[in-house]
This record gives C-alpha cells, sequence and structure tokens, in this order.
C-alpha cells in the first residue's frame, strides 16, 4: 500500500475497529455468564513517513501512521465477584487457579475453567451395607462441567463425587469415608506453579468457548496442579460472576462507534474525491 492510498487506510483500521466492536459486544453479552473474563484490544498503527527530516530549529515533515491495526488481545483473569448459590454442587474460586476439566471421566485434564456451574451425573454404582446388614447399591455421581467436561484431578487420583445423602460435594476414596474430603480440599490448578509460567497469559479459548481455556504449548505442561500452597481455594454453594463491568464496556462502546462512524467518513470522502477526479478526466 502506497503513500496517500486512504482508501485502503480507511478499509484496514475499519476492519480493526469492527473487531474491537465485536470484542465489545462479547464483553457486554457476557456480563452475566459465570466465570467469565474479560478480553482487551490493543491496538498498533502502520507505516510512518518522513518526507523531510527535522534539522536543527527547523521543523520537517513527518506523517504518522494512517491506519489502525489490531496488534494483539489479552484476558484480563481479575477475581470476579463470589455470590451465593443454592446448588450444592456449584463452586467458586478464590484467588489464582482453575478448576481441571477433562473429556473422559477420570482422564487427563487438558482444559480449565472458574466456570462453576456444575451438576451431576450417575457413572456407576458402589456396595454399601445399611443399618440392617444389608448391601445397597448407591449410585456414584460425578460432577460435569455445562460444557459437558468432568471435573477431574490431573492424572487421576482420588475420587470427585457428590454425597446426596449429605448434600455435599467430596473429594477422597469413595468407598471409604474415613479418607473423604469436602470439596473446600479440591487441588485446583493454579497458574503461579507452573514452570517457565508466572501468569495464565498462555491460555487460550478452546472449542468449548469462551470461558474454558487449554494450554497453549505441550499439554503435559500442565501436570502440575496446586494441592496445600497457594492463594486459591474452593468455595461450595457459590459462584464466580463475571468481571466484565458494564460501566467500563459501554463507555468503551460508544468511543468505538464514534471511531467506527469517522473512518467511514474519510472513506466517503475519499470516494468523493475519487469520482471528482474521474469527472474531470471525462
Amino acid at each position: 500500500m502506497g503513500r496517500g492510498d486512504f482508501g485502503f487506510d480507511g478499509l484496514y483500521s475499519l476492519q480493526a475497529v469492527n473487531s474491537w466492536i465485536g470484542v465489545i459486544n462479547a464483553n457486554l453479552n457476557a456480563a452475566n455468564r459465570t466465570g467469565y473474563k474479560t478480553v482487551k484490544t490493543k491496538f498498533r498503527g502502520g507505516v510512518a513517513y518522513v518526507e523531510r527530516r527535522p534539522y536543527g530549529p527547523l521543523l520537517g515533515i513527518q506523517l504518522p501512521e494512517t491506519t489502525l491495526q489490531v496488534d494483539h488481545t489479552s484476558i484480563d483473569f481479575s477475581q470476579g465477584s463470589i455470590i451465593g448459590s443454592t446448588e450444592p454442587t456449584h463452586l467458586a474460586i478464590q484467588g489464582k487457579g482453575f478448576f481441571p476439566l477433562a473429556v473422559e471421566l477420570g482422564g487427563e485434564a487438558f482444559y480449565y475453567s472458574r466456570d462453576g456451574e456444575f451438576h451431576v451425573i450417575a457413572t456407576g454404582t458402589h456396595t454399601v451395607t445399611d443399618a440392617g446388614g444389608n448391601n445397597v447399591d448407591i449410585p456414584i455421581l460425578n460432577l460435569v462441567h455445562s460444557t459437558g467436561l468432568y471435573l477431574t484431578i490431573n492424572g487421576g487420583g482420588d475420587d470427585i463425587f457428590f454425597d446426596a445423602e449429605n448434600d455435599l460435594v467430596r473429594v477422597g476414596n469413595i468407598t471409604g469415608a474415613a479418607t473423604t474430603a469436602d470439596i473446600t480440599t479440591f487441588p485446583v490448578f493454579n497458574e503461579t506453579h507452573l514452570q517457565g509460567f508466572s501468569a495464565p497469559n498462555f491460555l487460550r479459548f478452546s472449542r468449548f468457548g469462551s470461558t474454558v481455556f487449554e494450554v497453549t504449548g505441550n499439554p503435559a505442561d500442565a501436570g502440575a496442579y496446586d494441592v496445600s500452597t497457594g492463594n486459591a481455594r474452593v468455595v461450595a454453594a457459590a459462584l464466580e460472576s463475571s468481571n466484565s463491568s458494564l460501566s467500563q464496556t459501554l463507555p468503551e462502546l460508544s468511543l468505538a462507534q464514534k471511531f467506527f462512524s469517522a473512518v467511514s467518513k474519510v472513506i466517503s470522502v475519499h470516494q468523493t474525491n475519487l469520482d471528482t477526479v474521474i469527472n474531470l478526466i471525462r
């Protein structure tokens, strides 16, 4: 693209603003989504031109970038508000951490989410002896994410199940009540304990939507997770709300719309100038 192609400059800038509005729209739509994290857009310019270099007290002619381009987007992983829930299978994380999720029951966790709106499904039964000495088959109720992924512990280990009798989510050996623990001891995936990473920027959106993430590099790098150290803890019968703020997003949308109108006007003026030149030639 050569210098002075304001029509192309406008089209490129219009595309960048359109992408920005798309991100803002997603943040607005997800303001009430559990565990959603706000996405922010970072812009950059195109090529700047120096037609005459400034020399001493003499000012030169320097033309700044005439295009607006999207440089990158980033996810704001700041904590959302913790709100109480009437469902015992709803969980929230306070602090820096994620729920490990697996495609198969007991499988390796390759996906991570802050959305703790889980429900239960029966995946089998286990036999217990009642007070009368009779063997009774009790259903094993495992926790499932809204996307169909299973709440799991990386690499297997203790069972995660719903204790319907006591209305609690528990972690431990389902056949031995003595080793069963409450969900608040659940080892959440903590990004600060991954080797070579100090922030969750290595996570990207997965095919399961914008509240479920996956590791950008080797999935095996996510094998470490926090058990007792770090500041992450699970809050039972609660959910984490979206950190998308309407008070910040709505003014940003208004600004983006003004950008869109201004760039559209530049394209319109350029088109008018082209029509004028063509008519002069005729």
